[in-house]
């Protein structure tokens, strides 16, 4: 290799945009770039030559110590796994929360290993992704979760409650749908304030709700949707049309599966309470 290409060589990692780190087999720095050791000397005078990320970590401050295991964690997963994925990695400063978008490979220089490790800053754009994200998953009215949060979560345990407003249509049609918008934002207040926050609350359709528990056991199911009748029948005095359907099932072999039978359960319960009607004899 000639001077030349040497001194492109430096000029390039020099001048990299972002955060530059090259590291040995042994996971020794051997080289990090102006703007790596920048950022660095602002939380440590130490040279980082010659160290481990995690030997690193015990001289700096916890919120860097942290990124840089995070950043040597993902060194490890990439050479074990051989696939190169980029990771977003959350740096906590005193005053502001920063993500570094970091990526690995590998260069193999007269039969030496060297683990290359690039960051850039994607904070602006990881704020606008998760603003976006969370405008995508969050019904407009009651600012529940909707029906496409629904389908990309993963729930594997607990019970999923279906709640029906049952007579919601006859408020809609005899008061308008302004007054119907404000009975279904009263009653994701009662949704709230009934189950955890650990819990997944979603307007799966018009006056239909659905929620995902994380309870162990069925009595405090139970607990949580009787404080929900309390809520109900205090907030909704002044629509003796308007009740309630609830339905419930443990978790079954899938989100689909318990969710059909917690909405079979629901309309059962819907089916029963018209039989119990007095019938009205002309």
């Amino acid at each position: 290799m000639t001077d030349l290409t040497y001194h492109q060589a430096n000029e390039l990692f020099r001048h990299f945009p972002g955060f530059l780190s090259i590291r040995n087999s042994s996971h020794e720095y051997v080289y990090i770039n102006d703007k790596f050791n920048v950022w660095l000397r602002q939380y440590t005078d130490v040279n980082p030559i010659g160290m481990t990320a995690t030997a690193l970590a015990q001289v700096v401050p916890e919120n860097v110590a942290n990124m840089l295991q995070e950043c040597h964690d993902a060194s490890i997963d990439y050479i074990e796994s051989g696939q190169c994925i980029p990771k977003i990695v959350k740096f906590q400063s005193l005053h502001s929360t920063f993500y570094y978008n970091v990526l690995k490979f590998k260069v193999d220089i007269e039969g030496e290993s060297f683990i290359y490790t690039t960051s850039f800053d994607v904070s602006e754009l990881h704020q606008e992704a998760k603003f976006f994200e969370k405008k995508a998953y969050t019904d407009p009215l009651t600012k529940l979760r909707n029906l496409t949060y629904l389908s990309s979560i993963r729930w594997k345990k607990g019970f999923c409650v279906v709640i029906d407003l049952d007579n919601f249509k006859q408020i809609n049609d005899s008061l308008g749908h302004s007054e119907g918008d404000l009975v279904l934002l009263r009653f994701a207040r009662c949704l709230r304030q009934s189950f955890s926050d650990k819990d997944v609350i979603v307007r799966y359709g018009g006056d239909e709700f659905v929620v995902l528990t994380h309870y162990e056991n069925e009595d405090t199911l139970k607990q949580a949707i009787g404080k929900l009748h309390r809520l109900f029948i205090d907030d909704f005095q002044a629509y003796p049309e308007l009740c309630h359907s609830i339905g419930y099932s443990a978790f079954q072999s899938s989100l689909r599966i318990t969710l059909k039978k917690a909405d079979l359960a629901m309309y059962q319960s819907k089916h029963d309470k018209r039989a119990k009607k007095p019938k009205v004899l002309l």
